[in-house]
């Protein structure tokens, strides 16, 4: 009696969980898919179910012999944590698995383990005859052959381990037990791609891997799996070595689910010894924040998710404000505050007109360039702050632009709009064009630029959507113009200004030198960045050129056509050497040449110094507050005098040229921009200091 209620609950429990899932097999291309089509809510388990369950089973026969059939590598699983704090392994709603296919017919056992609230274990029973193509345990209709190749193509495949990987063992003295602890680096997104482990272990015995610990801490990714060593409970018994030396190396099968890989994968890890884990280890790991994979740890060295997008726009905000004080956008500042100086006079709709011209001017240039990154972005480039200025072209056009604007400040030319007001010297702020011109050009020249807050709003701005690029480049250029949109609603802030006079006409020719002295900027990041000496007499001649055509058309001739002439010639010559600049070919970077104490950077030397205190700059020469910095910190008795005391090796980075490498290493940082410092201490930890320093902050950070 009591056998016969046992059979029966057991049939119960089995239809039971036939119930909660539809199994399938059909021919496919030569191969057999078994597909597990689970019911909302319930999951069954992977290889390695994790802390609790059983893996499902699928076992081929014919005329109840069994068939040895091939099987490919399962699906990507999941990870589900139950009630408990249980961590499972395993798969829901619709699973593919495929097999070679077995000719003529055959019988089908599928064992499985279901859970929702409940555990249930249940089996199908299937039958597929010679001449069909499907079978289901309950109704259901064949899968698309598309469904299936593309299900085939996302299996795991055997892949080789991503570079930056880095594993060993160790062992607790007098343990009996295992720790697999491996970090990851050089990836451009910290977040995992599917919910599961960074790794992930095969089952193996006698090593039973138990849950995993992710960690993420300045660009890298720290992992580490304890493992009970289950040598005593095989026959034979395999002690755990006592010198951590493996008789023979052992190759273990893992799952990884890498940042930017596409899937998850197959890895094999060989492990032959283990070392005793010191107390030094256990309190690195304590000072380790947890990752939990989905990317939301972005500021390196803190926990938590990311701020508040509000709070990411008033950064923003504060940023785009700061910018007004950047050397990069001083001259065209200058010019706009010599604008707002001339008209403080003028009724106060006007200038309203004249400084909502110019805030339509730096804002309409930054959704240009949002659209330029989020375009850019979509085809998978790495981009940054400033990358407009990694383009000879760009630069030479933007320097003929400053160098043009420049003599009409010195009065040497005046333009004239089509209704007919000149917008020469002190007059080329009457325009309403000349302000939104003025906004274009503070915009560009702010890009290379910085600041406080800045570095925050926009590594977030870089790293979402195309939407929140938009928002935050938005508030970027809301906070540039401020000062000036302020004005326009509330003119008598002008009254601190002095009123308008003939000093204004020595000031002007002042700003007229200012703008110059961009230009020689610019020519100085233009020499690094082309083949120079090929061009040298060519770029002379043309600023010559340009120079020679506003004076003949103002000193020398009046006739249309004669002025034609005299612009097509350095017109002509603009448009050919945008098309035939050649990239300098250089071996070390320009940062270094004339600093011999530094090193230029690459991650292969990095690495080279671990066990020393290493000082990253990063930089470019089209970067003002980059040279400001080194002016006031690196080029000081004080840093010297810091580097020796503590034994400094100091790397330069040279952003000036596009180089993925630095992009992607500023970026894991999450850093879209320079200046940006770093300090990696003797134990490998990189620190980044920001786009400010000091020596006391260096100090600090290497104590």
């Amino acid at each position: 009696m009591l056998k016969a209620i046992v059979l029966l609950i057991l049939s119960a429990s089995l239809w039971a969980a036939e119930e909660h899932a539809t199994v399938s097999v059909q021919r496919f291309q030569k191969k057999l898919v078994v597909t597990i089509n689970h019911d909302e809510g319930w999951h069954t388990y992977w290889k390695n179910p994790g802390d609790a369950g059983i893996a499902s089973t699928f076992k081929f026969s014919q005329n109840t012999k069994p068939v040895d059939v091939k099987a490919y590598e399962w699906p990507a699983p999941k990870r589900y944590i139950e009630a408990g704090d249980i961590l499972t392994i395993g798969y829901s709603g619709k699973k593919h698995f495929f097999f070679d296919d077995v000719p003529g017919a055959f019988d089908l056992h599928v064992g499985m383990l279901i859970c929702k609230d409940i555990c249930i274990p249940g089996e199908a029973k299937l039958k597929l005859g010679a001449g069909e193509d499907f079978m289901a345990n309950r109704m259901a209709k064949p899968f698309p052959a598309d469904e299936l190749e593309k299900a085939f193509k996302e299996l795991p495949a055997e892949a080789s381990l991503p570079a930056g990987f880095e594993y060993y063992l160790t062992r607790t003295k007098d343990q009996p037990n295992l720790t697999l602890h491996y970090s990851l680096k050089n990836f451009k997104s910290p977040k995992l791609p599917e919910t599961l482990n960074l790794l992930t272990g095969f089952p193996q015995a006698p090593w039973g891997f138990k849950r995993e610990s992710l960690y993420l801490k300045d660009g890298v990714i720290y992992g580490k799996t304890e493992i009970e060593w289950d040598g005593e409970y095989q026959d034979p018994v395999v002690p755990l070595p006592a010198n951590g030396q493996f008789p023979k190396p052992y190759e273990l099968k893992f799952l990884i689910n890498a940042p930017d890989s596409a899937k998850v994968n197959v890895v094999t890890l060989k492990l032959q010894d283990f070392a005793n884990a010191t107390p030094a280890l256990n309190e690195f790991y304590k000072n380790l924040p947890p990752f939990d994979g989905k990317g939301t740890s972005v500021v390196a060295g803190t926990t938590g998710t990311q701020g508040n997008i509000f709070e990411y726009f008033l950064f923003a905000f504060l940023g785009g404000l700061i910018l007004n004080l950047m050397p990069c956008v001083l001259p065209v500042i200058s010019l706009k505050l010599f604008g707002l100086i001339k008209h403080k006079n003028l009724p106060k709709k006007k200038i309203l007109g004249h400084n909502l011209s110019y805030t339509a001017g730096v804002l309409s240039t930054f959704m240009a360039l949002g659209g330029v990154i989020a375009a850019l972005k979509a085809t998978g480039e790495e981009i940054g702050w400033g990358f407009q200025l990694q383009s000879p072209a760009f630069i030479l056009v933007m320097m003929l632009i400053l160098f043009i604007l420049s003599l009409n400040l010195f009065g040497l030319f005046e333009f004239v709009t089509p209704g007919g007001s000149k917008l020469g010297s002190a007059e080329i702020k009457e325009s309403v064009a000349g302000d939104f011109f003025s906004g274009i050009l503070t915009t560009i020249l702010s890009t290379p630029c910085s600041a406080p807050f800045l570095g925050t709003a926009l590594t977030f701005a870089f790293t979402t959507s195309t939407l929140n690029i938009f928002l935050m480049f938005f508030f970027i250029g809301l906070g540039l113009a401020f000062p000036f949109l302020m004005t326009a609603f509330f003119p008598a802030a002008l009254a601190i200004f002095p009123r308008p006079g003939a000093w204004m006409e020595k000031l002007k020719y002042f700003l007229g030198l200012s703008l110059v002295a961009t230009v020689i900027w610019l020519y100085d990041v233009f020499v690094t960045l082309v083949d120079f000496d090929k061009i040298s007499w060519r770029l002379n001649l043309l600023f010559a050129l340009w120079f020679f055509a506003f004076f003949f058309a103002q000193k020398i001739s009046k006739s249309r056509v004669l002025q034609t002439l005299a612009f097509a010639l350095p017109f002509a010559m603009t448009v050919m050497a945008i098309q035939n600049l050649e990239m300098r070919p250089t071996t070390t970077d320009a940062v270094t040449k004339s600093d011999s104490q530094w090193k230029p950077w690459s991650e292969e030397k990095l690495n080279d110094e671990k066990g020393k205190l290493v000082f990253m700059d990063f930089t470019a020469e089209w970067c003002l507050t980059c040279k400001v910095n080194k002016r006031l910190v690196m080029e000081t008795d004080g840093f010297n005098e810091l580097a020796k005391k503590y034994d400094l090796v100091l790397l330069r980075a040279d952003w000036t040229k596009r180089d993925d490498n630095i992009t992607q290493f500023l970026k894991r940082y999450n850093v879209v921009g320079v200046p940006a410092y770093f300090v990696q201490k003797a134990d490998g930890q990189i620190v980044h200091l920001g786009e400010t320093i000091s020596l006391s902050k260096i100090e600090s950070n290497l104590n």
